[in-house]
């Protein structure tokens, strides 16, 4: 009998014991919807709902992959955070921690736990999908330009997944199908572009990227012209469903066309108020005679300094016997002299080989060139700087700058300015009062030609002992440093 009380003793003593911890999931945030390799962060918040402190030592939130389409993905959901403080019963914690989704797309099965030692607490299923973010990067090295009936190695190409998720399992092949053609292409000619390679795309894991050389040679086709080709990605016989999945390759097999040279004879670097020839060499440059047809070469103002330029300076049509050059010969035509304006800049002009009044649209039927109307500077120096140039404190000097204008056009007084600056000689570590040396100057009209001389002042600063100071002048004109700089001591007694 004794033995049967110790024995409920010791089970409600266990019973008692067990039961004294308890706890609940409050509440938690767990998408139910991710983007694949993406950054997240959760919580859950448990309460403590028995009559016993949960102690940091013991207490976890145990997050687990349950089920899913990829087992090593799912692994993404294997979390573990111990409770980092004692929790008094009725009291809450809130858990915070964060994640990387999985790279395989699919609902993943999700439990979360709060465990005391090897005892769980409270637990909750969750259901998580990770959404499919397909991706991909194509390449093929088709040449943009092909020679007709001639035999090249085999095309390669790669493919990449750009996306952040996973490529699921199945048969990939690369097809080529041509969507574009010649108007007098044959079925043959396409099928020279068309192609069904395979290549192993299983899995393919974000930034990844797999390279196949294609089984046969490129064989051109003998109709020339331009063809276009959609190269695709397919999965199990179908289109796979990834952004840029499909590119479209352009490729031109070459067809005997006209071609020309054009040699100009101008000068590109004009002066205002000058007049400069314009003449071109035209040569059938190409292996067959130009078609009949009216030739001329035209000049077209692609770009100039500004509006106030008259297009009609540099725009002209000239004519020439086009339809009469063999193959090798050339034609030498003269244009008007360019009369040239007083407005800097560049100016841009095509000169383009016209048929019948538009563009003959051949190789090398084009060049453009472009011209540089000098803008016309003065050129303004520093001849003589009159000052005292031993200085007592706080007392004023004039300051006189002797200037000459050696250009050909005259100098704007509101173009240009003169700047002093310093530079100590005694002692090497003096640094005068901010505004003392460092002047500006105002300019002045100067004709070409034309010496002037500009005033200024100067009020000797304080010093605790003789001081040699070494005097920078230079002229700025619109901003830039024009001609040498002017050097000029002085001495300040104490």
């Amino acid at each position: 009998m004794k033995k049967h009380i110790l024995f409920f003793m010791l089970i409600s003593y266990a019973w008692t014991g067990w039961s004294q911890y308890s706890a609940e999931i409050a509440n938690y945030d767990v998408p139910a919807k991710m983007d694949p390799s993406n950054t997240y962060q959760l919580d859950l918040t448990m309460k403590n709902t028995g009559n016993a402190i949960l102690n940091r030592s013991n207490c976890v939130l145990k997050m687990s992959y349950v089920s899913g389409p990829d087992a090593d993905a799912g692994e993404a959901f294997e979390v573990e955070r111990d409770l980092i403080t004692n929790i008094d019963p009725g009291k809450e914690f809130t858990f915070k921690w964060s994640m990387e989704s999985p790279v395989v797309p699919g609902v993943y099965k999700v439990k979360l736990a709060i465990t005391n030692g090897s005892n769980t607490l409270d637990s909750q299923d969750v259901t998580v999908t990770i959404d499919e973010d397909y991706m991909a990067d194509v390449s093929v090295n088709l040449p943009i330009s092909l020679e007709p009936e001639k035999i090249y190695p085999p095309m390669s190409a790669t493919v990449k997944n750009s996306g952040e998720t996973q490529w699921p399992e199945g048969d990939y092949e690369l097809k080529g199908e041509v969507t574009g053609a010649p108007s007098n292409a044959e079925d043959e000619d396409e099928e020279a572009f068309e192609f069904e390679e395979s290549i192993d795309l299983s899995n393919l894991a974000p930034g990844a990227s797999k390279s196949i050389g294609f089984s046969e040679k490129l064989e051109t086709p003998s109709t020339g012209g331009s063809y276009s080709i959609e190269v695709s990605i397919y999965k199990d016989g179908k289109k796979f469903d990834a952004q840029d999945g499909t590119i479209r390759k352009d490729t031109n097999v070459k067809i005997e066309e006209p071609e020309a040279e054009i040699s100009s004879k101008v000068t590109t670097k004009l002066y205002p108020e000058k007049s400069y020839s314009v003449s071109f060499s035209i040569k059938n440059s190409g292996e067959v005679q130009w078609e009949d047809g009216s030739y001329s070469l035209k000049s077209t103002v692609v770009r100039k300094p500004s509006n106030d330029l008259s297009d009609d300076i540099f725009e002209q049509e000239v004519k020439f016997d086009g339809d009469e050059l063999e193959v090798g010969e050339g034609d030498d035509i003269s244009f008007n002299d360019i009369n040239v304006p007083s407005i800097p800049g560049r100016v841009e002009v095509k000169y383009e080989i016209m048929k019948d009044g538009r563009s003959a649209d051949m190789e090398g039927g084009e060049v453009k060139i472009n011209y540089e109307i000098v803008e016309l500077l003065p050129e303004l120096n520093i001849g003589r700087v009159t000052l005292e140039d031993e200085m007592v404190p706080g007392k004023t000097y004039k300051l006189r700058i002797d200037m000459k204008n050696y250009g050909d056009v005259m100098a704007n007084g509101d173009d240009w300015v003169i700047k002093c600056k310093t530079r100590s000689l005694k002692p090497s570590n003096y640094r005068p009062p901010r505004g003392v040396f460092d002047i500006e100057l105002d300019g002045i009209d100067m004709k070409s030609g034309e010496s002037k001389y500009v005033n200024g002042s100067i009020k000797a600063p304080k010093v605790s002992g003789e001081t040699s100071i070494r005097l920078q002048f230079n002229v700025y004109y619109k901003g830039d440093k024009m001609g040498s700089t002017k050097t000029y001591d002085i001495k300040i007694k104490s």
